[in-house]
């Protein structure tokens, strides 16, 4: 009796993974991940998910277009995330770990990240989707830099902060549905709130003489000293600060397709095909596509 138990309990968990799906569309973007990671390696969501093409909207109610968009000046660029990890940004760039001192004095820029030298994602190209840690550490070492960009755009997403959430949201749950999981990272410590002379110190205790001299070639700074360098990247946090803070913590909401198991770069494919049922799923979606 208590195998069967468990098993119908599994039976009805695993039954109403596309049912919570329909039910929390149109629920905000953190809660939305909390849901979608009890549910990403269930079939059946799954299905529902990937049923954009053929789902009763027809195939242009998930329109999207991931272009490249024009180069943006990385202070032009609006953060939707509300916490930027201090040592995957300015860590980075103090040892110029995967070459992303370089990358960032290069123009246009294109950042490493796991999956290669990629555009950071952008809704409206301006809002970031993906690519804080990148773009933080642009704007920490060239400001004036502009960025190369994949820029993400959808009619059915609307415009502004509220149509970069909807974004956020279809982008999410690409991932869930190709990946069968939703991974997402903590902040240990906040560079936009980090006080700057507290961050001119992690400067000079922890930069290299190699991007010592990296900067002095590229006239960021005059000459490769620490202290001199303390003070030119304390000055450009502020720029980061000045930056009104994401609505989004980044643990609760943010994409991270590398570590879900998926390149984003799949997840653009999916997503500008309509695969992803973002708009209005509702079960009967999965019957049509089969059908």
């Amino acid at each position: 009796m208590k195998l069967i138990l468990e098993n119908w309990k599994k039976f009805i968990d695993e039954s109403e993974a596309s049912d919570k799906l329909v039910q929390n569309a149109n629920a905000p973007l953190e809660p939305y991940v909390a849901l979608l990671k009890q549910i990403a390696d269930d079939p059946d969501f799954r299905r529902l998910a990937l049923s954009g093409q053929t789902d009763a909207g027809g195939e242009g109610d998930e329109a999207i277009s991931v272009t490249e968009g024009t180069p943006v000046s990385a202070i032009d660029l609006t953060p939707t995330q509300k916490d930027i990890d201090t040592k995957k940004s300015i860590g980075d760039q103090m040892t110029n770990k995967y070459d992303s001192t370089v990358a960032a004095l290069e123009e246009p820029v294109l950042m490493p990240s796991p999956g290669g030298r990629i555009p950071i994602l952008v809704f409206e190209n301006q809002y970031i989707l993906d690519g804080h840690h990148r773009w933080s550490q642009v704007l920490m070492t060239n400001p004036n830099a502009k960025m190369k960009v994949s820029n993400l755009v959808s009619p059915a997403f609307g415009t502004g902060r509220a149509g970069a959430e909807r974004a956020l949201k279809a982008t999410q749950l690409a991932i869930a549905a190709l990946a069968g999981n939703v991974v997402t990272k903590s902040t240990d410590v906040n560079l936009l709130s980090l006080p700057p002379e507290q961050l001119k110190s992690f400067v000079e205790q922890n930069i290299s003489d190699d991007v010592l001299k990296i900067l002095t070639k590229a006239g960021k700074i005059s000459k490769p000293d620490r202290q001199i360098a303390g003070e030119y990247y304390k000055k450009n946090l502020q720029l980061v600060q000045s930056k009104p803070a994401g609505e989004f913590e980044r643990e609760k909401g943010m994409p991270q397709a590398d570590d879900s198991g998926v390149e984003q770069a799949d997840v653009n494919n999916a997503l500008e095909k309509g695969k992803i049922n973002f708009d209005r799923p509702v079960p009967q979606d999965v019957k049509k596509a089969a059908e």
